[in-house]
């Protein structure tokens, strides 16, 4: 039974609109915005920031300037800044840079692999055990996003058996951490809990983080399904920037502020600074020069309103 009571603890918020967040956005995001971005996410107290990848400029131009931000930003110490890469290339560039881990994609969906990286899902597995090794020899961790962990917008609901052996795979090749990804926001809080609750049964907890999509506004819901199964590191996206460009009708990653909100009003200690958190949501908002999908940010232009 799911009881609330039983929510206690810490949880690590690991950041991702830099990255995920900006990577859709169809007008290029000035360097040094994304620069001051995250430094502002920085001061906020986050810990782990993936600020950029090292992809083809030619299907995501948003990330063309990660060289760029990976030199300005350095590693702060006790700050982990990682990237996306798809490749050996991308990781040999990213661990010229001097970042300190690397992510690597995985999908459970045959489709999605083809339309995301352009591999089937056991090519993607020989280029993770590349990947995996690259890092190991550099010192570096490896961490996976194991895609339409949930479902696909393509092939369905993803059979929990399908997730158990895909994780068997990526810890046999070395990979060290996991994200669980709901690539298009199919997921529901049973069947989040539920097979959390199973990853956790047959693998360290540690080694797993959850990113989740608000496709159909259940984003909260399915992170706290997380969290009570027993995953306590939450991927999150400031302003709920974000979504898959090779997902039909993507949309954000539930924003970083509302789940910073909800964890400490339920007595969740993130660690962050609320107002800092703001800020920088804020600052979000007027480098895009838009609104953005974030019910903090809703309730903060509201307030202002009425001033």
């Amino acid at each position: 039974m799911f009881l609330l009571s039983d929510l206690s603890g810490d949880v690590l918020i690991r950041e991702v609109g830099l990255r995920d967040g900006l990577q859709n956005e169809k007008q290029f995001v000035a360097t040094e915005d994304k620069i001051r971005l995250a430094r502002a996410l920085t001061a906020a107290g986050l810990r782990e920031i993936e600020i950029t990848s090292f992809v083809s400029p030619k299907a995501v131009p948003q990330m063309r300037d990660a060289k760029e931000i990976v030199a300005a930003l350095g590693q702060p110490e006790g700050v982990t800044y990682s990237a996306l890469v798809v490749n050996r290339r991308g990781a040999e560039d990213a661990i010229a840079s001097g970042v300190k881990e690397l992510q690597y994609v995985v999908s459970c969906s045959e489709t999605h692999s083809q339309k995301n990286v352009r591999m089937s899902v056991d090519e993607a597995l020989q280029q993770a055990a590349i990947i995996s090794d690259l890092a190991k020899e550099n010192g570096l961790t490896i961490r996976t996003a194991l895609s339409a962990t949930f479902g696909c917008p393509f092939e369905g609901k993803t059979s929990y058996d399908r997730v158990y052996d895909l994780l068997e795979k990526l810890f046999s090749l070395g990979v060290e951490r996991v994200s669980l990804s709901d690539t298009a926001g199919l997921g529901n809080p049973r069947q989040v809990a539920q097979l959390c609750q199973g990853i956790v049964a047959r693998f360290p907890e540690d080694r797993f983080s959850l990113h989740l999509h608000d496709t159909r506004g259940l984003g909260l819901a399915c992170t706290l399904a997380g969290v009570w199964a027993g995953i306590r590191v939450i991927e999150s996206s400031i302003g709920g920037l974000g979504g898959c460009p090779f997902v039909p009708n993507a949309t954000g990653n539930i924003a970083t502020e509302d789940v910073v909100y909800m964890m400490e009003e339920m007595g969740i200690s993130t660690g962050l600074d609320w107002q800092q958190l703001m800020n920088a949501a804020m600052m979000a908002e007027k480098i895009l020069g838009r609104d953005l999908n974030s019910k903090q940010l809703s309730l903060t232009r509201i307030l202002q309103c009425r001033e």
